[in-house]
């Protein structure tokens, strides 16, 4: 059986925090009274002159929300549409500072970003920051006639002509469908009434058999050329090797396994680290330790973590090998979203 090796930050606070919210929790009133103040009125979401399309979700964890982005920012784009992003840059330092992407380095405005840019086209402008609607406005103001909120859905201070909810594998289960720290949800599952278009993203991990209603169903894909610091370039040729250390930090790791076991790769030890991890180089020692003790030759993970492991490259004492996604979507999605833009 393997063993899972999981660094957890700040465990005790983490513990700490989750049995105050369980047993006081103000934040369920908080999102409860927020929410009723937009949908009764009171509270008006702003609107700027161009269209804004929010991908998000109400999970805790990964649903596919960037890669989605990505995708839905290719499709318009192919369109004709001047495409413009919108993120809040999750896991960077100085949260708080506002700017339009340039070649900033994933730490200075998160490793989504990276991600954002290494998949898109130079020609699609991305904002870093916090506060949406200043970022959307300024987008608009360089000639972007549709925005994406990547992780918009909470965000309900900024108008959205389209409101896409993603519901991932984990959203499936029916104990995951409470509350945080009941469940795993952000804000009440009825809130899932406010979205325009809903789709169940990794469709083909989920092996429950009580399915959610979805407008739609997107399967993840993966291209079978791979990223990699040694001399395997394709899925196939890695699926052949022994001796494989999953390394991973996203917020669904699971889906992540249950990815590299469909593509018949078969990892001998695995590392899951929290969303967003900043690698260190007490890391980059742990995983060498660990190759070393368990005979491994080479990391697989996601195309996320590849932009952070790839700066100790020199240091590891195995290649580093990622996954990448295929950012498409299909046809009913492409003229759900084109025929609510008229």
């Amino acid at each position: 059986m393997n063993k899972i090796h999981i660094i957890l930050n700040n465990k005790i606070l983490t513990l700490a925090i989750s049995t105050l919210l369980f047993v006081f929790p103000v934040h369920v009133v908080f999102i409860f009274f927020k929410n009723l103040l937009y949908d009764v009125g009171i509270f008006k979401p702003i609107k700027i002159n161009s269209k804004v399309i929010s991908i998000g979700n109400i999970l805790l964890g990964g649903t596919g929300k960037t890669p989605t982005t990505i995708a839905i920012a290719c499709f318009l784009q192919k369109r004709g549409f001047k495409v413009g992003i919108v993120t809040r840059g999750h896991g960077r330092k100085n949260e708080s500072n506002s700017f339009l992407l340039k070649n900033q380095h994933w730490t200075k405005c998160g490793d989504e970003v990276v991600l954002l840019k290494n998949n898109l086209d130079s020609n699609v402008p991305i904002y870093v920051s916090q506060n949406k609607v200043f970022a959307a406005q300024e987008l608009s103001n360089l000639g972007c006639d549709v925005i994406l909120l990547d992780d918009g859905f909470q965000h309900r201070k900024i108008f959205r002509d389209i409101d896409i909810l993603l519901l991932g594998p984990e959203n499936h289960i029916k104990k995951n469908q409470y509350i945080y720290p009941y469940g795993l949800l952000r804000e009440p599952f009825s809130s899932f009434k406010r979205a325009d278009i809903t789709i169940s993203t990794k469709r083909n991990l989920i092996t429950n058999k009580s399915i959610l209603d979805s407008d739609h169903t997107l399967n993840l894909e993966v291209k079978k050329k791979i990223l990699s610091t040694g001399s395997i370039k394709y899925v196939e040729d890695l699926s052949k090797k022994s001796g494989i250390l999953s390394v991973c930090s996203i917020g669904d790791p699971e889906s992540f396994n249950n990815t590299v076991k469909s593509l018949g790769i078969k990892a001998d030890r695995k590392m899951v680290f929290p969303d967003h991890w900043p690698f260190s180089l007490k890391d980059i020692e742990k995983i060498n330790q660990l190759t070393i003790e368990s005979g491994l030759q080479n990391i697989i993970c996601t195309e996320k973590d590849y932009v952070k492991l790839f700066e100790f490259k020199d240091l590891l004492n195995v290649d580093i090998n990622a996954v990448t996604l295929k950012h498409v979507l299909n046809q009913e999605i492409e003229e759900d979203i084109l025929s609510r833009m008229l």
